[in-house]
């Protein structure tokens, strides 16, 4: 089934830091149906300006209000940090496989590991709250200055989470990578999500643990609903559709090496 506009209220559009905005909107329909991993089309109107709706993943339910984490990287994602409480936006969704769809009825683990990258933290804080005693660690990875707030807001919502930083402004200075085990315990899974740099050398990390480490990806996404085929990735098995057959998929079932090719 394909997924369905919506007309959310914008109840809060918090600034974090250097161009981070959380995002707290109305939706009971969105915020009944959402699970960690899935994401949203935002537009900032009703119009058609821009036309194509930016894909966020969803970070919280409460509720009937979903958050959302924006970044900043272009005129549509301006667009949407400029809109201020009362306002109205387009909602498409919810969309995709999240970490538990994507599974296809395979039991949970016993133990959890989460490994977030810069906005990819957004999917994580979700599924930490779910998850709850589930969740063995955390890591979460920035550039450094300008994602403090970012940062702080991961802290604070994932218990016992561990920071790092690129350029050593705040946490240890380093990639997410260092904040993870030499080898996967066999009774645990980890979730990431992060840009593809970072997923790539968590794959290569854990080469024999390929099935035990899923992966949400980021991706350029025209329609969310599969249909245009913007969004494809090459699998072992064939090409795959990261908003529709994603975007959360077995790290073993991507071929990385080919990953920017396609």
């Amino acid at each position: 089934m394909a997924p369905k506009d919506f007309r959310a209220e914008l109840v809060e559009n918090r600034k974090l830091d250097d161009g981070t905005f959380l995002m707290s909107l109305r939706c009971p329909e969105i915020a009944r149906a959402a699970e960690p991993g899935q994401f949203v089309l935002l537009r900032p109107g009703a119009g058609n300006d821009p036309f194509l709706g930016r894909p966020l993943a969803v970070a919280a339910v409460d509720g009937d209000v979903f958050t959302v984490l924006l970044r900043v990287t272009g005129r549509g994602t301006e667009m949407l940090a400029s809109r201020r409480e009362g306002d109205f936006i387009t909602v498409r969704g919810p969309s995709g496989r999240g970490f538990w769809s994507s599974r296809e009825g395979e039991p949970l683990p016993g133990k959890i590991i989460l490994a977030g990258g810069s906005v990819g933290a957004a999917p994580l804080i979700f599924a930490a709250g779910r998850l709850g005693s589930a969740v063995t660690a955390a890591a979460f990875g920035f550039a450094g200055r300008g994602w403090e707030g970012t940062a702080k807001l991961a802290e604070e919502l994932v218990s016992g989470a561990g920071l790092f930083s690129d350029d050593g402004a705040f946490g240890r200075k380093g990639t997410v990578l260092a904040g993870l085990p030499d080898e996967l315990p066999h009774d645990t899974e980890i979730w990431a999500c992060g840009p593809v740099g970072m997923l790539r050398a968590l794959a290569a990390k854990y080469p024999g643990s390929g099935s035990r480490v899923r992966v949400s990806l980021e991706a350029r996404m025209a329609c969310g609903a599969g249909g245009c085929l913007g969004c494809v990735i090459p699998l072992v098995t064939g090409n795959a559709r990261v908003c529709a057959d994603g975007p959360v998929f077995k790290a073993g079932e991507v071929k990385w090496d080919d990953l920017d090719q396609i």
